[in-house]
């Protein structure tokens, strides 16, 4: 069951296109599964915009989703395994089906959304078919910098 240690996956700077809906994490589950446990997304935008939404969601169907392969880093044990979990960032080409879970909206001028899941209430995956993603939907005219991470224990 997961639960005994905890990582995170992390994006580099990503500037966000305008008028898209683009994933910047999303993690497949080794074994024994993944449990979220936190959440991290913050814009840089120089001026006020339109709202950039931000989903968190569970793939329905997979299809062919690339990425920049990112190894998730230990967050509270250094001497704990490496993640049996791996994970996409900036991904090029999408999942074919997901399912939102929750959705926010997050001002691009200085907007920042931090959320840790409360205990035994944590969003989860059982197995690599059930991919956990954030992605988010711009406005035309919206490209804020961005940053996010998804934190997890497996």
């Amino acid at each position: 069951m997961p639960g005994n240690y905890a990582y995170t996956a992390t994006t580099a700077k990503v500037t966000l296109t305008a008028s898209a809906t683009k994933s910047l994490i999303l993690l497949a589950p080794g074994t024994p599964g993944l449990r979220l446990t936190e959440l991290g997304v913050s814009f840089d935008g120089s001026t006020a915009a339109q709202g950039v939404q931000v989903d968190l969601y569970r793939v329905a169907t997979l299809g062919s989703p690339t990425g920049t392969n990112t190894t998730p880093a230990k967050l509270t044990d250094e001497n704990a395994p490496a993640a049996s979990a791996s994970a996409l960032t900036a991904l090029t080409a999408e999942p074919t089906a997901v399912t939102v879970l929750r959705s926010w909206m997050v001002a691009p001028f200085g907007g920042l959304l931090a959320l840790q899941e409360v205990l035994d209430r944590e969003v989860g995956a059982a197995s690599s078919g059930a991919r956990l993603g954030l992605r988010y939907t711009t406005a035309a005219g919206v490209t804020p910098g961005c940053v996010a991470y998804l934190g997890f224990t497996e």
